[in-house]
């Protein structure tokens, strides 16, 4: 039974790195294409955060979690089951995945302008950043949950 509540709080904790990665991913976003400009964060009142940016960062936020829930989910497992724990590789595969989003979209026809490269670019900066964030908060304890191969 202790193994079994090990398991579901380890799910909780990927979760929870998981909906951290897209918040992260989704300010970047916000930020990164000018929704909010430097400027205009520099002048956001002492009162709190201003609505378009709060709005912004939680709009891209839902959409960098619908669109890059299932290729994570393969990224998890892979990691969880080979107990990769290294930031590098889960920055590389969420620059990836960030990469493929926009590529996919070009190319089954939703979009027919990306914006340039400038989007890719930014979607993989946006990727990398949340995919270092799902490894500070889930990643680098990935696989703790299974048994250590000299115990079998």
């Amino acid at each position: 039974m202790d193994r079994y509540i090990t398991f579901l709080i380890r799910l909780c904790i990927i979760t929870a790195g998981f909906a951290c990665a897209a918040l992260v991913a989704g300010t970047a976003l916000a930020l990164l294409t000018r929704i909010v400009t430097i400027q205009e964060a520099g002048q956001i009142s002492d009162a709190g955060l201003g609505a378009g940016l709060v709005v912004a960062v939680f709009a891209f936020a839902s959409l960098t979690g619908y669109v890059a829930f299932f290729p994570s989910v393969v990224i998890i497992l892979y990691s969880e089951f080979t107990r990769r724990r290294d930031w590098l590789f889960y920055a590389l595969c969420g620059g990836i995945i960030a990469a493929l989003a926009p590529l996919a979209y070009a190319l089954i026809g939703v979009a027919t302008d990306t914006g340039g490269n400038d989007f890719v670019v930014v979607s993989v900066a946006a990727g990398m950043l949340g995919g270092i964030t799902y490894w500070l908060v889930a990643g680098r304890n990935a696989g703790n949950w299974l048994p250590d191969a000299h115990t079998r």
